[in-house]
């Protein structure tokens, strides 16, 4: 009989949600007001894997601005945000998925979000109770390629070590956090290709969550 693992732990962005477009768009749009360019290219292989604060702080100062202000240029990312993303839903399928882990093992979302992003889409999906923790930007001072944010969940969740729990990832950032906080990674190709995500140590990649099944999360590393 195969056994369970010990929690299934969920990024959010581009993974339960397929939204890493949106969030590049709103940064590109408030950034360019002040002359700041910022390709797609350059935001996924630079910025993406930082919360909202991290990634604004990084995107300033490789641009030499030391002159605008941050915290407001963020509350107008978010604000941008929620405009680009108001019907923002977790897929039908997806859905189904987490429903059925959450049934059979502990589940978590660990993100780089805010906490208000995270709990509006859950909402819309009905999925608020499925959770048994979610971390957020808000719960951890270094962000995801840190280990920061598996490590809290795995507190919360009772758990000693990632032994034998599953993340599921969309970014090498992602997998390398997750694998160094002991956790087998599954891969989501949403962003990165899959070679990519392999080489950064996802045991499987798929195209989508939606490809996944209960028997991917469950099957041992």
């Amino acid at each position: 009989m195969t056994r369970a693992p010990g929690a299934v732990l969920f990024d959010f962005n581009g993974v339960l949600v397929d939204d890493e477009p949106l969030h590049w768009r709103a940064f590109r749009n408030v950034l360019r007001p002040h002359g700041i360019g910022l390709p797609r290219s350059r935001y996924n292989a630079r910025y993406m894997v930082f919360d909202d604060r991290t990634a604004l702080a990084a995107i300033l100062r490789d641009a030499g601005r030391r002159d605008l202000r941050p915290e407001r240029l963020l509350r107008e990312k978010r604000a941008a945000y929620r405009r680009l993303a108001a019907g923002v839903r977790i897929s039908a399928r997806a859905a189904r998925l987490v429903r059925e882990a959450a049934r059979r093992v502990p589940v978590a979302i660990v993100s780089g979000a805010n906490r208000a992003e995270i709990r509006a889409v859950l909402r819309r999906t009905r999925l608020q109770r499925a959770f048994r923790v979610i971390v957020s930007a808000e719960d951890v001072r270094r962000p995801k390629p840190a280990t920061d944010g598996y490590r809290l969940a795995l507190r919360r969740l009772g758990l000693s070590s990632g032994r034998g729990c599953v993340a599921i990832e969309d970014s090498p950032g992602g997998i390398r956090a997750a694998r160094a906080a002991g956790l087998d990674v599954l891969g989501v190709a949403t962003t990165f290709t899959q070679r990519t995500l392999r080489h950064a140590g996802a045991r499987r990649v798929v195209r989508t969550i939606d490809r996944l099944d209960i028997e991917d999360l469950l099957r041992p590393g």
